[in-house]
C-alpha cells in the first residue's frame, strides 16, 4: 500500500484507516455519530489519505488511467469504498462535507435504480478536470444536496463543494 503508518478505527458498519499524518481530519464524534445513527445500512470503508501521496493513491486505484493532476480531484467512492483526500485546502469542516458528498455516491452505488437513472446521463465532458462541467452531472447536484443538508447535523456547514475547493487550491 501506502509507505507510511495506517491506523484502523472500527465503528459498527464504519471501518475508517488513516494513511499517514493527514493535514486536516475529521472530528471522533462525527465518525461516531455516522456509526451509531441510521445512515449507514451497509459496511462502508473510508480512508483518509493525505494529499502528498496523491499520485500513489491515483496508481493504487485507477491503473493505467492517465493521473489528471494533484488538484484536480479531493476525493471519489468505488462501490462502497471512499478515500479523501486532506491537506491544507480542507478544513475540518469541509472534510465532514465531502464525507458526506461521497456517502450519497454510495448509497447511489448501492441502488440500481438511482445508479440507472443518475448514470443514464453521461458525464460531461472535462467531468473530472473542469470544476463546471463535474458540478453539472446530476449525480454531483445529488450529492451536493444531500451533504448540504446532513452538513449542519454533523458539525459541518452547506456550501463546501467543489466550488468552495477550488478557491483554496493552488
Amino acid at each position: 500500500m501506502f509507505a507510511v503508518p495506517t491506523t484502523r478505527v472500527q465503528l459498527g458498519r464504519l471501518t475508517v484507516l488513516t494513511h499517514g499524518s493527514p493535514d486536516v481530519v475529521i472530528p471522533l464524534p462525527v465518525w461516531q455519530k455516522l456509526a451509531s445513527g441510521p445512515y449507514l445500512d451497509k459496511p462502508v470503508l473510508v480512508e483518509l489519505v493525505p494529499r502528498s501521496l496523491v499520485r500513489e493513491l491515483w496508481a493504487r486505484d485507477m491503473g493505467s488511467k492517465p493521473f489528471p493532476g494533484a488538484y484536480a480531484f479531493r476525493a471519489y467512492t468505488r462501490g462502497c469504498k471512499v478515500v479523501l483526500l486532506s491537506d491544507a485546502t480542507e478544513t475540518a469542516q469541509s472534510l465532514v462535507w465531502l464525507l458526506l458528498h461521497e456517502l450519497a455516491h454510495v448509497q447511489v452505488n448501492d441502488r440500481p435504480l438511482l445508479e440507472e437513472a443518475f448514470r443514464s446521463t453521461p458525464r460531461p465532458p472535462g467531468y473530472v478536470s473542469n470544476d463546471e462541467a463535474h458540478e453539472a452531472w446530476p449525480e454531483e447536484r445529488f450529492a451536493n444536496q444531500m451533504a448540504d443538508a446532513l452538513a449542519p447535523s454533523f458539525g459541518s456547514r452547506p456550501g463546501l463543494n467543489r466550488l468552495w475547493w477550488r478557491t483554496r487550491t493552488p
